[in-house]
């Protein structure tokens, strides 16, 4: 009797999957499962009438990538045609649905549902998964055998915990979730925050509104602009990038080689942090000219510490203008027409707009049950913990993208995101191929360590433990450790590429190597086309034994001529430049400016998450 196909070695079973979330995440992890796998089904669940998460939510004036449009792409997927400098969150919106549009990710998709509740049941080895229809309010019940986490960190808008907001009878708008029919002209409006979407916000609304009151609790580092900071592409330069695909790659390859050069700015004893801070002190005093506004406006905080605006001296111009008034202080409470600051002085307003970013807490919005009952949502509340970013202790086939710890802030985040789909579509395939394998989730040992030594480098290397709020520490000071990546985002790529198995907990029903198939039958024999004696070569061109050499593959090591470690001319300026000595016209032009390359119309920016700037 002849073998069977499913006797072979590596006999694929099916595998079913629920993945919570179709923005960038979502859906680079649908089209990573659909490229390489063939015996799976795969269901995505979006609370959102369309899909783009972060990039539908949020529409602000002023809502901008602070990362130079050709680059906010996936790494295999660039778009010619974008029409900005940094692309509005509109455009990014449309890149995604044309992305899923193209690869036939929307037969996955179940928009308007959102997931209630996740229990893992340990004798089925699957998630069980409530959902709710929001189009008819029925209550859908799921399972799976993997439960993907795509729901990101910038989801959940952060209104201020203050007395009295509720009583307010003005219009009332959140960044996070702004209502775009709310006229702004000739309004008197009290902007709260003085964060990253503030400072885009302020230089929009400004030349429309009577009057804008800006709270400001803390400052923030500024990136000086240029000519081109927020432009528009030529219809001559979207026709050189779309018929000269080169261009576009030599642009994107420029623009992610300067992202990744700049890590040690976050260091806090390297040189690059001490240029950059001399850099942007210069650049914002010119603007200021005023000893007393320099000292309110200009961080004493390490420089990347609070994420960084890029095209940032148009909001410190903003600050500036006859119908702009600048208040020092916290808003303590709310009233029916307006808000008192924490000094006691009441200030009026038709519109108050709160810019104060989002719940970066990480707690999941719904609960997530795991073996012996245990409920993620309170060990989160109690404690962050995470698996680097991408999977919890003892939460069996539960994967995370973009969770706690992922490098959110250190480089490109797009890229990172590639890194987690590819990581989990792994142990995906580890699961599909053996099939006693019922469940893995990294050990608790090991979850400890990783963040003992994240803890470490946070407390005595980086900046991110400096005296200042940001959404790494959920807008507090001190009270965690910042939940972003210890290292670069090159670092992250290198730490993600190949799994540690010591790190993991795998557990079988039967014998474990079942996966060998009762027939010795090899997958190549199953395969008419197949080249039986494919090993037989020329010369050894085999996979390298070592990492480092593996290492050297990949980042095609001797391909580029030597560069200076650890320095970046675009961040630092040159010397005529940091000394005044060459005019805003020639600086633009000048390879070493700091911060974008007129000619190739891209950007660089110290902070390069690929957020909304929150």
């Amino acid at each position: 009797m002849d073998p069977l196909r499913e006797e072979a070695i590596f006999n694929e079973r099916h595998v079913k999957i629920i993945c919570i979330g179709a923005g960038a995440s979502g859906l680079c992890f649908a089209y990573k499962l659909q490229r390489s796998f063939r015996n799976y089904s795969l269901t995505i669940y979006e609370k959102n009438p369309e899909i783009g998460g972060t990039w539908f939510e949020n529409r602000y004036p002023g809502c901008a990538c602070d990362v130079p449009s050709h680059n906010y792409a996936y790494s295999f997927e660039p778009k010619h045609d974008w029409t900005s400098v940094y692309a509005s969150s509109a455009e990014i919106k449309t890149y995604f649905q044309d992305f899923a549009r193209k690869y036939g990710l929307r037969k996955f998709l179940r928009t308007l549902h959102v997931v209630r509740k996740a229990q893992w049941l340990e004798e089925d080895g699957k998630w069980e998964v409530e959902v709710h229809d929001l189009a008819t309010g029925q209550v859908v019940r799921d399972s799976c055998h993997f439960l993907i986490h795509a729901c990101g960190y910038l989801n959940k808008p952060a209104w201020p915990k203050l007395p009295g907001l509720d009583e307010y009878k003005g219009i009332k708008l959140h960044s996070a979730d702004y209502d775009e029919t709310v006229s702004l002209e000739e309004k008197k409006v009290i902007l709260i925050g003085n964060g990253s979407s503030a400072a885009q916000i302020l230089p929009a609304i400004q030349p429309i509104v009577k009057q804008v009151k800006i709270f400001i609790r803390s400052p923030l580092w500024l990136l000086p602009d240029i000519s081109s900071g927020q432009r528009h592409f030529t219809p001559e330069e979207i026709r050189i990038f779309k018929n000269d695909p080169t261009a576009t790659l030599e642009l994107r390859k420029l623009n992610e080689t300067t992202m990744n050069s700049i890590f040690s700015v976050y260091l806090r004893d390297s040189s690059l942090q001490a240029e950059c801070r001399a850099l942007l002190s210069s650049e914002m005093k010119k603007v200021l000219q005023d000893e007393t506004m320099e000292k309110k406006l200009i961080p004493t905080f390490f420089v990347g510490c609070k994420r960084v605006v890029p095209s940032g001296l148009s909001y410190l111009k903003a600050l500036l203008k006859d119908n702009v008034t600048m208040v020092h202080s916290g808003v303590a409470s709310f009233t029916e027409t307006g808000c008192t600051s924490e000094d006691g002085t009441f200030h009026s307003g038709e519109v108050i707009i709160c810019a104060t970013g989002f719940d970066t807490s990480y707690i999941p919005h719904y609960p997530i049950i795991g073996p012996n009952g245990r409920n993620m949502q309170d060990e989160w509340a109690k404690c962050l913990t995470s698996y680097m970013g991408v999977a919890v202790a003892e939460f069996p086939n539960m994967f995370t993208f973009l969770g706690p710890y992922s490098p959110v802030s250190n480089g490109p985040t797009l890229i990172a995101i590639e890194a987690q789909a590819d990581y989990i579509l792994h142990f995906l395939d580890r699961y599909q191929t053996t099939p006693t394998l019922q469940s893995v989730s990294p050990t608790r040992s090991a979850v400890s360590d990783f963040l003992s030594h994240t803890s470490h480098f946070m407390s005595t290397r980086s900046v991110w433990t400096d005296h200042c709020r940001s959404s790494h520490n959920n807008h507090s000071i001190g009270l965690r450790t910042p939940t972003t990546w210890p290292g670069s985002t090159l670092h992250y790529l290198e730490a993600l590429r190949e799994p540690r198995p010591d790190d993991w907990h795998f557990v079988h029903r039967g014998n474990r190597f079942d996966w060998l198939g009762p027939s010795g039958i090899s997958q190549a024999e199953w395969d008419p086309t197949c080249d039986l004696a494919y090993y037989i070569r020329g010369a050894d061109d085999g996979r390298w034994a070592t990492w480092w050499r593996r290492n050297q593959v990949v980042s095609r090591s001797g391909s580029r001529p030597e560069r200076k470690l650890h320095r970046q001319g675009k961040l630092t300026g040159t010397r005529e430049v940091a000394e005044g000595k060459m005019g805003r016209e020639e600086e633009d032009e000048e390879e070493g400016e700091v911060h974008e390359d007129h000619k190739a119309g891209g950007g660089v920016i110290i902070e390069s998450g690929g957020g909304i700037t929150a």
